[in-house]
Formats: structure tokens, sequence, C-alpha cells
């Protein structure tokens, strides 16, 4: 047996995906899928700065992630796109042309991306020729440029996809079910409008053959409904010569019609054609003959005439009417059988629906593309920071799905609410916060007194264990918002500060916040209770208390992390924007 995964069940699955984010569930008018960007790992790689491969094991995916997880956002269906792989239109440069028979067709360069951000399609390449005049028009209708190459034009990205999905690798595609009213949708919308399916726009010649014969373009001096007399010159005055070939009006009365040459009389240079003219050309008409171009298959109305040059070749098919529904279409060439032979060609069949139709499918887009931007300095969720403020460093990122969300009651521990009950919730904090005031008392003044690799303990915990339990600060400065990383505890709990800031409600500086992630407990204790001491070893008199604890804002190891990347440190700053794009490949 053999068999394959089509590139169509492919993008099946991505659409797919993106449908699943617009569906609501009827019980609750909630989305039935959510889905968050989730920052994590302030603490250095093994190998800094060489960033840990990520690894597809229940704990590196699941349980690593939410330890280490500092903050999310949610991910819209507006911050969701359809990607193809991103391909620049450059000068000098051969693009392949699509053809409904190519087995590597989506792993080829066939469409391209210009510098004012429109896509094309390369219908035909001049067989093979390079590309040097950029294609710009806007036609609903394949067009030609001066190079020898067929473009189709299929929508242009916006100034909004290009900033939430574009990348150096990535571009975004779409395909539309209405208009927005924007000059992009309104283009893209008239292309699929105007796609005609199972439609022949190319013809191209297999073999050229030899010995073949053209007229070029000469005038009519007088023409009935099925004849034409030719102007001296050009034209044969052996009869019968031209029986077998076509005959196309090029310009004047009549132009673009094609008809087949029945008999000759070389005398006159006059010509019967096998059925009647719709509009009988004139003494302003002028024509070509050249072979015949028969096209058969299962659709209606395709039409082509040929073109000979001066070797006798056969050297472009040109196709005046692309007809509609063919799935298989034969390509005949013919002439006088006193000239030429041997020449073959292959017609091209549009996709289904198409040029144009669906530029999802047509352009292979089977990769989807989230993105997530991290806003603001001070990591509030009004601004969309995601409690991510400046110098704050992470090194991964996941896509959640479904997480279990929490509601918070008066800076107490949160407790676990239904699924997706906060489902406008924009950012999360899967941080633990402790709220601290901290001071020094020296002649009734109280004094800030905590510095770079001091140690602290919990002295409530300290007590219940003899080794105690002690964690020291490598990093502190309030007031200017730096990060900080501690390791900490001997009995087995543990929490790394990812980073510590002042009390944004409280101007006293003596009061301030630590984020923890990696918080564990190993089911011996809580690590971290409300009125706890952190004390200055040495030094009783400087200590820091706990004031209050608010828990993570989602329910720790719900959902699910359908996608985890590692990279290098990443470190905000104040006026920073961390904006995420994940690519997901179905």
């Amino acid at each position: 047996m053999s068999s394959y995964a089509s590139k169509e069940m492919n993008i099946m699955g991505a659409k797919a995906f993106v449908e699943s984010l617009k569906r609501t569930d009827s019980r609750t008018t909630k989305n039935s899928t959510i889905l968050y960007a989730v920052l994590g790992k302030s603490n250095d790689w093994p190998n800094e700065p060489t960033a840990d491969n990520a690894e597809e094991t229940i704990y590196d995916k699941h349980y690593k992630m939410w330890k280490e997880a500092v903050a999310a956002k949610k991910i819209s269906v507006t911050d969701v796109s359809h990607v193809i792989p991103r391909v620049d239109w450059e000068i000098n440069t051969v693009y392949p042309m699509y053809k409904h028979t190519n087995k590597g067709l989506y792993g080829q360069s066939f469409y391209v991306l210009t510098d004012q951000m429109n896509v094309y399609k390369c219908l035909y390449n001049n067989k093979g020729g390079k590309s040097t005049v950029k294609p710009t028009s806007f036609a609903t209708q394949p067009f030609s440029t001066s190079d020898g190459y067929t473009w189709k034009y299929m929508y242009t990205i916006s100034l909004g996809q290009a900033n939430k999905f574009l990348t150096a690798s990535h571009m975004p595609v779409q395909t539309l079910s209405a208009s927005d009213g924007s000059s992009e949708q309104v283009n893209q919308l008239a292309v699929q409008n105007a796609s005609v399916n199972g439609a022949i726009h190319v013809v191209e010649t297999e073999n050229v053959g030899a010995s073949y014969e053209m007229v070029p373009s000469t005038a009519v001096i007088g023409a009935t409904v099925n004849t034409i007399q030719l102007a001296s010159g050009n034209p044969s005055t052996v009869d019968n010569y031209y029986n077998g070939d076509s005959v196309y009006i090029q310009s004047g009365t009549g132009v673009g019609q094609l008809r087949r040459i029945v008999n000759y009389a070389g005398t006159t240079r006059t010509l019967t054609t096998n059925t009647n003219f719709t509009t009988t050309p004139f003494t302003d008409s002028v024509v070509m003959i050249s072979p015949t171009v028969n096209i058969v298959g299962d659709g209606v109305g395709a039409l082509a005439y040929s073109l000979v040059n001066t070797n006798g070749n056969i050297s472009n098919v040109n196709v005046i009417a692309v007809g509609s529904k063919y799935t298989r279409a034969k390509v005949y060439i013919s002439s006088n059988t006193t000239h030429g032979t041997g020449a073959t060609a292959n017609a091209i069949i549009s996709p289904i629906g198409g040029h144009g139709k669906d530029a999802i499918r047509e352009l292979g887009g089977n990769k989807i593309c989230l993105n997530a931007q991290f806003k603001g300095s001070r990591g509030t969720s009004s601004t969309g920071a995601g409690y991510i403020p400046a110098n704050t460093e992470f090194r991964t990122v996941g896509i959640l799905k479904d997480p279990i969300l929490k509601v918070n009651s008066n800076n107490a521990i949160m407790t676990e609410a239904i699924a997706n009950t906060s489902n406008s919730a924009d950012t999360l904090r899967l941080t633990t916060r402790l709220n601290i005031s901290y001071q020094q008392i020296i002649n009734n003044v109280p004094q800030n007194q905590f510095a770079v690799n001091d140690e602290i303990t919990n002295e409530r915990l300290r007590l219940r264990a003899e080794a105690g339990n002690i964690g020291y600060i490598t990093e502190l400065n309030a007031s200017a918002r730096r990060s900080a990383s501690v390791a900490q505890a001997s009995t087995g709990a543990n929490g790394t500060i990812v980073f510590i800031k002042d009390d944004e409600t409280n101007s006293d500086v003596s009061f301030f916040n630590i984020y923890l992630n990696n918080v564990d407990s190993y089911g011996t204790f809580v690590p971290f209770t409300k009125n706890d001491q952190l004390l200055k070893r040495g030094d009783s008199t400087i200590r820091a208390t706990v004031s209050a604890i608010a828990g993570p804002e989602a329910n720790t190891y719900s959902g699910e992390f359908i996608h985890v990347e590692n990279f290098q440190k990443v470190t905000r700053a104040v006026d920073q924007t961390e904006d995420i794009k994940v690519i997901l490949d179905f």
C-alpha cells in the first residue's frame, strides 16, 4: 500500500485550529478555546547564553513551563493568521511557474511578495527566463510583463497584518468571506469573485517542432461572414496552402476572433473559415495565420493561437479564452500537411475555484502565526504588560491552551474558579507576589538596609526546621525596579525571585513587592505565609515582613502547552514591546 497526507488535509487542520478559536460555548457564550502566550524562565541557562533544546517531555513542556512562567498574554482571533514561507521578489531571479501537475509545487517559490506588500502568483515564467520587471498591477485577471512573465495578483498585506504576522521567514495569507472596506480587502475580494473554476490561462510549449510557417500581421481588403481576402505580400499564392491553420483577428473590426481555415484560394488570397464570424471583419482589420491550437478536455470554451519564430519553431501559445470547468485537457497543434510537424504543448489548469479564489489553499497556508505583544513599563494589566517591568529577563515562550483562570479577592491567595470564567482577561500574572515591608530602626528612624548578596531567612519556617529556610538576594534595587534572582531554601521549599519592585500603590519605599516563580513546597509545607519575616543573617533588626500574598492568576498546571520555544535571554527595557510571533506548522 502507498498513501500520503495531502496538503489540503494539512491546511484543513490549520483552518480547523483557527475556527476553534472563533467558536463559543453555547452554555457560557464564551470562547470554546482560549490561548495564551506565556513568557518564562528568568534564571540562566546551564550554558548561558546558549539556550537549551526544547524537549518534548511531559515534564519539560508542562510542569517546567508552569514552574518557570512569569506572565501570559491572551491571543485573540485577530492575533492569529495563516502564514506561508516568505518569498521576496528580486530582480534577475527565475521564479517557478504554477502547474497543476507539479508534485513539488508547495516547496517552490511560485509566488512573490513585492516591496509594496503585494502578493503575486507566477503563472508563466517565459520558459525559465529571469524576472526583470516587478509586477505592480491589481487587475483581477492575469497580466503579462515585458520580460515575458505572466502574473496573477492575489492580495495585499495590510500594515496591521505586517506588524503582527510578517517575519523574515514567513508572511500572512488570508481568504476573505467579506470585505471590511479597506482597499486591500476590496481588491482581494474582487480577485476572488472574478476567479474562474477550471480555467486554462496558460498553455506551455513542450516540444517546439519544426518547419512551421506563419503569416504575420496582414491587412484585410475584403470579407464576408466566413471569408477574408488578404492583401498581397506575405500570403502564399498556392491553393489550400493554409488549410488546417487558424486565422486570428489582431486588431480592427472583429478583433479577438479566432477561426480555423477550411479552404484557401491562392490566386485571390481568400480564406474560408469553419464557422461564421460573430462580427464580420472590415478593411480596418489586421489578421495573422498560424498553426491551429486545439484544446480538448472535459471543460468548455478554452481558445488559443500559436506563434512561430523565424526558425520554424512554435515559440509560444497565447490563450485568448480561458474557458471553464476543466479538470483535464490535452493540447493538439496542427497545420497544413505541407509544413510543420512535431510540436506539443500542455494546458495548465487552474486550482479548484480558479486562481485567486482561495489564497490560503492555493499558496499552501498550512502554517499558523500567533502574535502576542507585551507592552508597557510598569507591568500593569491596563497597559497589557503582563507584569513584566524593566530589566526582567525571560528565555522561553509557550502557547497555553485553556488554562483555568482565578479570581483575585482582597489581595488573598486566589481561589480556583470555573474554567474560562475570566474569559476577557487580557494579561495574567503567573508569579506569586509577596507584598513586603522592610526596615531597620536606628534612633527611631527607618533605614533601608538590604543589599546585593545579603542572605535572608524566613524566621517562621526556620523555627520549624533546624536547617533553616535560607536564601540570598543577588540583586535588589527597588526604586529602580531592577530584577532580582533568589534561590531559596535548604528545607526543600523553593521560589525564584523574578523581580523586585517598589509598591505601586505606596509612595513609601520601605514597601516593595517580590515576584516569585518556581514556587514549590514538595508537599511538606506552604513556602510563604502572610506575616512571615525575612531577616538579614547576623542582624535580626533588619527584616522584611510578608504583609500579603497573591498567587498566580491562573491555576498552576491547568490547561495544555501546545507549543514551546527556547531562545537566548531577552531583557526588557522601559519603552520596549515584546512582539512574540510563534509559527505553528500543521
